[in-house]
């Protein structure tokens, strides 16, 4: 394929010191899982989470978190 938007891999790649930080983020806080935890960032507004939580979570959700 030739499209600029056509990736090689499925998913963007995590740096390895980035790989389980959102989980282990998300058991410190209560959450089951990763995917309990994304739901509930992204479900609230304003500044309850940081920046970065919210990427994390946004991430988590778009390729971690299957969609039944």
């Amino acid at each position: 394929m030739n499209s600029p938007f056509y990736k090689t891999g499925a998913f963007p790649e995590i740096k390895e010191e980035n790989k389980g930080k959102f989980t282990a983020w998300a058991k410190e806080h209560g959450f089951s899982d990763a995917c309990s935890a994304a739901s509930a960032v992204i479900g609230t507004k304003g500044e309850k989470y940081s920046k970065e939580v919210r990427a994390m979570a946004t991430y988590a959700n778009n390729f971690g978190c299957s969609k039944k």
